[in-house]
């Protein structure tokens, strides 16, 4: 049996190579956008391919840039990064579910997979991330998982579009909004950002 080790990241010094993976997210196809300058010209991003929307952040001088293409998403995150003045990130909208019909024989990645062709069948958004809660190796019927584009989030959640209660193969189940706040923050009645 072989162990495998990894360098540790660093998180607090930017300046070394490890920053680098550290900010090596999985490409989605929505980046959030911050100007290092006074004043943004969010004409500048009205030039990129594949561009569907652009959203101002109540604070200013951060833009949301939603792409048609995780391609065309990257091509412009490259573009941005090599920029001094911005400041790029792939943002990501976390959804809760619940799963009826996982058993102690329900294959792991499977059922992972099955569910993420749901979603995407459904949004046209990929699922980037996704993790079945399980405790001493058993499912515990609920999890959370990752899409790229707010309007795919909202879609899974909105009771209008009939998809925020879910059907597939012999699993059902709810989709729900994340929240991943502390007892903390809930007391303190700070609101969710996904």
């Amino acid at each position: 049996m072989s162990t495998k080790l990894t360098k540790p990241t660093n998180h607090f010094n930017t300046t070394e190579p490890d920053s680098v993976e550290k900010s090596m997210r999985k490409p989605g196809r929505t980046l959030l956008v911050k100007s290092l300058i006074n004043n943004m010209d969010c004409t500048l991003f009205d030039a990129f391919i594949g561009l569907q929307s652009k959203t101002e952040t109540k604070s200013s001088n951060s833009y949301f840039l939603t792409f048609d293409t995780v391609a065309h998403a990257t091509l412009a995150y490259l573009t941005l990064q090599s920029d001094s003045t911005y400041r790029v990130k792939y943002s990501y909208y976390r959804v809760f579910f619940t799963m009826n019909g996982l058993t102690d024989e329900t294959d792991y990645n499977q059922v992972k997979q099955n569910l993420s062709d749901h979603v995407l069948a459904n949004t046209k958004s990929e699922v980037l991330y996704c993790k079945f809660y399980r405790k001493d190796n058993k499912f515990l019927g609920c999890g959370d998982f990752t899409v790229d584009t707010l309007d795919s989030m909202n879609s899974l959640l909105s009771k209008e579009s009939g998809l925020k209660d879910f059907t597939f193969g012999s699993y059902s189940g709810t989709f729900y909004r994340f929240n991943g706040n502390s007892k903390k923050d809930k007391n303190n009645n700070h609101s969710n950002q996904a």
